[in-house]
């Protein structure tokens, strides 16, 4: 199989993330996820990007996302 075939099929780990929106710091910082986090509120897993791209559009139409509340991330993991 050629290289470029193997990157187009490439198969890995997706999760989409459910958290809790959280306010600005308020000393300036912005959002730093590193220090503190988002508190997640549900995850799911997924084998490919359009599964996850689904369940994703299907949790943004909750009204927690729509209000503002809740955020949802896709995130790859690797291989």
């Amino acid at each position: 199989m050629f290289w470029w075939r193997r990157r187009k099929a490439a198969a890995g780990k997706w999760i989409v993330v459910v958290s809790t929106v959280r306010p600005l710091d308020p000393n300036g910082g912005g959002r730093d996820e590193l220090r503190w986090p988002e508190q997640r509120s549900a995850e799911h897993t997924a084998d490919s990007r359009d599964a996850a791209d689904d369940i994703a559009g299907r949790l943004i139409a909750e009204t927690g996302v729509q209000q503002g509340r809740d955020r949802v991330k896709v995130l790859f993991t690797g291989h």
